[in-house]
């Protein structure tokens, strides 16, 4: 069987691997890295008759029932003499019950055009009587010849759907359910078996129903997390079948991005499927699945996003639209925060989105095409407007961000929709009023931005109709109230300014009646006085004059009583200024209700303003995604020309052309300036153009034991097999090397202080030779201390001291002034290696059979334990320059680094399968050199160790010693073939500056399209070469 996300191609290779969703029964072949578990799940639900498989979200539940244990119940390995096996696979959805009967019809069905009716009778069986599934059973198979399975996969849907609709009639519907499973497996006699999948965060909803409880207490299957190996079957195993092979750097790369999320499995199948349908349209069939290809699909961190989005950018404006409804409906995220599917039919679908069906079919066809399978069901089966439409796996929900955020936004929409329903209920029964600012506002934006229908809303809460109109009268109401604060404003603004005209008017009319009567009153003194003064002459005016003054008197009342109304006129002014600070205040609070009007529009453009700026921040991630594509495919180029270039033997200049421009595009793409296949590109190159000894020397007779170099200076030091020490210029290797001893017997080890005065070598006869170096090389003094041959040197980075380690299985410290020696350390098995700490205190030594001590050089009783004896000899250790990392090589080639405090591992690198000879650091610590007993020398990237190491592979038998120059530009090392010594460029740009001297021509067009690609536009490798 071939998975549909592709066919098979003419020479027998197909893609085996099915993406989001799970392995189906007839892909069981494909299925690796659950070996063993499906037996122990089988011997539950033989002695059970039931068991419950349990497991996280993508740890491959049911691939493991699918591929695991039904290919094996069909080989009769459960139930007496019957071997037949009748599977009926369901889940609860949206209707539990109605989803089983539908899955006993497409079992039992004949393919009749009753199968409508049968339906809906078996439904109501299942709903009459807890026994129903046995009777139905019963009248459907021959239980003395068969065997009945019931797979309920995905059972956590049905606390979905019972939470979904919290009324007494779906909560029946699930116990009902539930009782039917119960009874089908408690009847005797009868060879009904159920099997449940189950996420493990929702074991605690089963509590619910007693019975379903102890079944599952009884049996169940808690899915182990996979391990390392597993994960490494389940990517080499399908690749096998599918009739291709991968690169190991990619299975290790792999490995370290999956760690131990279980959660990541449905990710890795996805980005699988991805790389090899890269693999196939782009890369040789007849070269191995490597790291470009990987790279090319944005790797396990962005391929299934960019994936989705790639079916998203299919859709025009109007159909994008129908697709963010589509997901927001059939996902959902619950009180707890997790998200959960929600299987919907397209019939649904399209009346929540307002479009009609055959455009939602149209939108979900990408999602579901050939090499994509987001969404059920799959290509191959046609859809109409009654399927159902379901996601393939939930780790879409968390991977795709289009999808997390319509997940959030419906979540919001919900919640709003929720609180009017609960507010407009309240309000039916007088529990509330009606809705104001700014709740009034958010439900208004709410409804302009969702547009919710009664199809969307009904899922959530019926009352619909009732909600709307909660909000529409809230709405109404307070516009009203709104109106009649300003016509009340308006009229009493009116009413005091007429009063306050008539109440000036008045005034003014008081005061020149006040004006006059004083002047009345003035002239009738006037008058009094000139009467008394012609009193004796106008006697006769006396009356008149008495007359006169009555009058005034008169005016004078009048003018009291003017006077008193001007008070009463005062007063009234007095309480209109009152009532003109009330209408001021009212004025005030308008004022203020206007501001917080503006602050809400204000509001409302920042939201605009951020969504506009969120519009623009995708366009430039879109922007930068289409360049990160380009970048990626521009480095897989770089890579592919660089494996190429290696393969070219009949061109040598095209050889380097080609590899020179891969380094060029490696770097101007900013790819890894640690790339292992540049690097051989490069150097395979070089070695073409100079021959294959151009970076290698001969000067001893036997192998080369070890090197030693004094710092600061370009002198190197070597010995070994054949007893001699040779002196070496390293900037001038081709140059004659010098002789400075020569010993009858073989020498091991080699060390030198730092000032370059002692140059101390180990014998293979007991001795220690210490010579000065300082002017006339010769030795002076043979230490005698040990008792077999020497075969370790070290000297302290101190000065003070060195340590030396023998066959003897002894450790000795001896002193640089005086030449004496102590015991530092005696073992009952041999020691293979030792390393002194940066700050001269510590000793680390490691064993044949696997042990590895920590010695403090001043006080031997304090002895620490960093390794266990084990059934693998530890081979080296070492620390690096900064005294942080503890590094330890064993036979069989693996390399843990160790965290030289705690000793916890930091990391665990695979340096092959050969013994580790040697190990150095670079004094910035940025690099680490290996060699390795299978004659590699590997060079790791301690920056990113995930990174793969660059192997140089020249040696033709055991690598046995490498060291970097004092420079930090050169990686040199020894080996035990023919003498050689090698000295190896640590960067590509170091090979690079070399080869571009050596090259005198460009590519041709034809080359450029052969080697870097036709749409990719010519330049000349060297501008300055026509």
């Amino acid at each position: 069987m071939i998975p549909e996300n592709n066919t098979k191609s003419a020479n027998g290779i197909f893609n085996p691997f099915p993406g989001l969703r799970p392995f189906k029964v007839e892909e069981s072949h494909l299925f690796f890295g659950r070996e063993g578990q499906s037996e122990e799940i089988l011997k539950k639900l033989a002695d059970e008759k039931f068991v419950a498989v349990i497991g996280a979200s993508g740890s491959g539940k049911s691939s493991l029932i699918y591929c695991g244990l039904v290919p094996t119940l069909y080989g009769g390995f459960v139930g007496e003499a019957k071997s037949k096996w009748n599977i009926i696979a369901s889940r609860p959805g949206n209707a539990p019950i109605e989803n089983m009967a539908s899955a006993i019809l497409a079992k039992t069905s004949d393919g009749d055009k009753d199968d409508l009716i049968k339906q809906k009778l078996n439904a109501s069986i299942l709903r009459s009587s807890s026994n129903g599934l046995i009777e139905i059973l019963d009248q459907s198979f021959d239980f003395e010849k068969e065997n009945v399975l019931i797979i309920i996969d995905q059972f956590e849907e049905l606390f979905r759907y019972k939470s979904s609709r919290k009324d007494q009639s779906t909560y029946n519907e699930s116990e009902a359910f539930v009782k039917l499973l119960v009874n089908a497996n408690k009847t005797p006699d009868i060879p009904v078996y159920v099997v449940l999948t189950m996420r493990s965060d929702f074991i605690g909803e089963c509590s619910q129903f007693h019975e379903l409880t102890e079944l599952i207490n009884d049996s169940n299957y808690l899915v182990p997390q996979m391990t390392r190996d597993d994960f490494k079957q389940a990517i080499e195993g399908p690749i096998a079948v599918g009739g291709a092979t991968i690169e190991t750097q990619l299975v290790q790369q792999l490995l370290n991005e999956v760690g131990d999320n279980p959660d990541q499995l449905p990710i890795l199948q996805h980005a699988l499927m991805r790389t090899w349908d890269y693999w196939m349209d782009h890369s040789d069939k007849n070269q191995p699945i490597n790291i470009s290809d990987y790279e090319a699909i944005g790797r396990m961190e962005k391929a299934l996003s960019e994936h989705a989005n790639e079916a998203f950018d299919e859709l025009n404006e109007e159909q994008k639209w129908i697709c963010e409804s589509m997901f927001k409906t059939i996902t959902e995220k619950g009180n707890d925060n997790r998200g959960i599917r929600h299987p919907t039919s397209i019939k649904d679908i399209a009346s929540i989105s307002k479009a009609p069906v055959d455009q939602v079919i149209d939108v979900i066809d990408p999602f579901r095409a050939a090499g994509r399978s987001f969404i059920t069901p799959s290509q191959e089966i046609p859809i109409d407007e009654d399927s159902i439409i379901d996601l393939s796996h939930e780790s879409l929900m968390r991977i795709w961000n289009k999808l997390k955020v319509w997940v959030e936004e419906e979540w919001d929409a919900v919640q709003m929709y929720m609180r009017l329903s609960e507010a407009s209920e309240m309000y039916q029964v007088g529990s509330t009023g009606l809705w104001r600012p700014p709740d009034l506002q958010l439900a208004l934006n709410w409804r302009e931005k969702q547009k919710p229908t009664l199809d969307w809303a009904q899922r959530y809460n019926p009352a619909f109709e009732r909600a709307m109109v909660y909000l529409e009268t809230s709405d109404k109401d307070f516009r009203a109230e709104e109106e009649n604060k300003v016509k009340l404003q308006k009229r009493q603004l009116r009413r005091s300014k007429i009063f306050a005209i008539v109440l000036g008017s008045a005034a003014i009319v008081a005061m020149g009646l006040t004006v006059y009567s004083q002047m009345l009153k003035t002239e009738a003194v006037k008058q009094e006085q000139e009467a008394n003064r012609q009193k004796l002459i106008a006697e006769e005016n006396e009356q008149k004059a008495t007359d006169n003054y009555e009058r005034a008197e008169e005016q004078t009342k009048l003018a009291l009583q003017r006077q008193q109304e001007a008070e009463e006129q005062r007063q009234r002014a007095i309480e209109n200024e009152k009532q003109a600070v009330i209408n001021a205040q009212l004025a005030q609070e308008q004022k203020e209700l206007a501001v917080k009007r503006q602050e809400e529009a204000t509001r409302e453009r920042e939201r605009a303003e951020e969504n506009a700026e969120l519009a623009r921040k995708e366009s430039i991630a879109a922007e930068k995604a289409r360049q990160e594509a380009f970048q990626r495919r521009m480095l897989s180029i770089a890579q592919s020309m660089s494996v190429k270039s290696v393969q070219i033997s009949d061109d040598i200049q095209l050889k380097a052309l080609v590899a020179y421009q891969a380094y060029l595009f490696n770097k101007s793409f900013e790819g890894s300036d640690h790339n292992p296949d540049v690097y051989s590109g490069l150097y395979y190159a070089l070695k073409g153009l100079k021959g294959d000894s151009y970076n290698a020397v001969n000067g001893h007779s036997g192998s080369v034991m070890e090197l030693a170099f004094i710092p600061g200076t370009s002198k190197m030091y070597s010995t070994g097999g054949d007893g001699r020490i040779l002196r070496w210029d390293i900037d001038n290797l081709q140059s004659s090397y010098e002789t400075i001893l020569e010993n009858p017997y073989g020498q091991r080890s080699l060390g030198i202080t730092s000032d370059g005065k002692w140059l101390i070598c180990a014998t293979d006869d007991n001795k220690i030779l210490v010579l000065d170096n300082t002017n006339k090389i010769a030795i002076v003094k043979e230490l005698l201390g040990h008792t077999r041959s020497v075969s370790k040197i070290i000297v302290a980075p101190n000065n003070k001291f060195f340590i030396s380690a023998s066959i003897d299985r002894t450790i000795r410290k001896w002193d640089l002034t005086n030449f004496e020696s102590v015991i530092l350390a005696e073992d009952e098995t041999r020691i293979n290696d030792m390393d002194i700490s940066p700050d001269s205190k510590y000793l680390v030594y490691s064993t044949k059979d696997g042990r590895v001590r920590k010695v403090d050089v001043n006080d031997t009783t304090r002895l620490e334990v960093i390794r266990e004896s084990s059934n693998i000899s530890i081979s080296s250790v070492k620390f690096n320059k900064s005294g942080k990392w503890l590094v330890i090589g064993a036979s069989n080639g693996d390399l843990k680094i160790l965290d030289a405090e705690s000793y916890n591992e930091i990391q665990n690198l695979e340096g092959g399968r050969y013994q580790i000879n040697d190990i150095d650091f670079i004094a910035s610590d940025q690099l680490m050199a290996t060699a390795s007993q299978d004659g590699t020398v590997r060079l790791w990237d301690c920056i990113d160790l995930n990174n793969q190491p660059i192997e140089l592979k020249d040696h033709q038998s055991w690598a046995l010693s490498n060291k970097f120059s004092p420079d930090n530009k050169r990686l040199i090392s020894t080996s035990k073939d023919k003498d050689r010594i090698i000295v190896w460029p640590i960067k590509t740009e170091y090979l690079a500056n070399d080869l571009k001297e050596l090259i005198s021509r460009n590519m041709t067009q034809d080359e450029w399209n052969i080697y870097v690609a036709e749409d990719i536009d010519y330049e000349k490798t060297l501008v300055n070469i026509n």
